[in-house]
């Protein structure tokens, strides 16, 4: 009968992709096994020692403490199971999270790509890509969770009358969210600006707000300009958030934005 072969240290680590330091640690917990070559006392692994590592590999992988994995050795075959099971709900529930992390990543790059065609492009006619700001009420709960978990529904407003005031709001709310964040207020009452049939590409300019994000100075007077310049008397500046960012003025909120004004002509 042809002797098995052996592995050393290092095949047995590239095989499992982990350290070789990884494999003499489990070792020393009992919970892989290495022979030693008579000649030099390296240690070797056979294919079935292989194969045990593996599992314990397996399990680090899934999240499985060291310190329970003996005790996962230890059980049935129906207890190992049931133990599984469990993992696999975590498994799942990770997954979900990444998923969700994924949507996230996607959603905020796509975000980022905004902010560079609206650099690029500059100030062009449009009608405003948002319909409605809410007014946020501080000592609600509802705005931070909802802006902590969707921090593109951030809103901002300038008044062409005191360009130096930027006010924060909630943008697209639904009407249980404009509730949580308006808080007693709510409804109609509270929203600072509707888009309306009259707020077409000829009354209104997309372009690219920054604002600071302690609220203490913003471009929106340069925009306001611009507008004018363009033949559009502004009214004031509605913005969704896109990303923080730093340039060469400073670090900046940036929004995509629209003057809403009204036609010179």
């Amino acid at each position: 009968m042809a002797e098995p072969r052996l592995y050393d240290i290092k095949d047995a680590a590239r095989y499992l992709e982990v350290a070789p330091s990884t494999l003499r640690y489990w070792e020393s917990q009992g919970l892989v096994r290495a022979r030693r070559n008579r000649g030099n006392d390296y240690r070797q692994y056979s294919l079935h020692d292989l194969i045990e590592a593996s599992e314990i590999a397996f399990y680090r992988k899934l999240g499985v403490p060291v310190r329970e994995l003996e005790g996962y050795r230890a059980l049935s075959a129906r207890g190992l199971d049931e133990a599984l099971a469990r993992t696999e709900d975590d498994v799942e529930r990770r997954i979900a999270q990444l998923e969700a992390t994924r949507a996230r990543l996607s959603r905020q790059r796509a975000l980022n790509a905004e902010a560079a065609r609206l650099a690029r492009q500059g100030m062009r006619p449009d009608a405003p890509g948002i319909a409605r700001l809410d007014a946020i009420d501080y000592d609600e709960a509802g705005p931070w969770r909802l802006l902590v978990e969707e921090p593109w529904r951030y809103g901002v407003l300038v008044d062409a009358a005191h360009p130096n005031e930027i006010r924060e709001a909630v943008a697209d709310a639904s009407p249980s969210e404009a509730g949580a964040a308006t808080g007693t207020c709510g409804g109609a009452a509270c929203a600072l600006w509707r888009r309306s049939p009259g707020h077409t590409a000829r009354t209104c300019l997309e372009c690219l707000l920054k604002v600071a994000p302690a609220l203490s100075e913003s471009n929106a007077r340069e925009l306001f300009d611009k507008a004018r310049g363009q033949g559009v008397e502004p009214v004031l500046i509605v913005g969704s958030y896109l990303l923080t960012a730093t340039d060469d003025a400073g670090r900046w909120d940036f929004h995509r934005a629209w003057v809403v004004g009204e036609s010179a002509a």
